[in-house]
């Protein structure tokens, strides 16, 4: 039987925060593993910056200049970096 830790509803695999180690059960290690990865990722948080076209320009630019590219994975890698040092100056700049 398939273990999952305790959620408040019960032991269910669709609550919030999932993480690759809450999924034990076999399928999913072996031949369902993309599907576990994407109810992992499913749950993660998002945030959707709208920016004016300058500002846009201005950011791909300062990507490329960073990572050498402006892949989707790079775009990402740079904002979500952005974030994290804004947090970590108390979030007051």
């Amino acid at each position: 039987m398939a273990k999952y830790r305790k959620a408040p509803s019960g032991e269910w695999i669709g609550y919030p925060g999932l993480k690759m180690d809450d999924i034990e059960h076999e399928s999913f290690k072996t031949f369902a593993r993309l599907t576990a990865e994407a109810m992992v990722e499913d749950r993660m948080g998002r945030v959707i910056v709208r920016m004016d076209q300058e500002t846009y320009s201005r950011f791909l630019d300062a990507v490329k200049k960073r990572f050498g590219n402006i892949k989707a994975s790079s775009v990402e890698k740079a904002a979500l970096d952005a974030v994290k040092e804004w947090m970590e100056e108390g979030g007051t700049k």
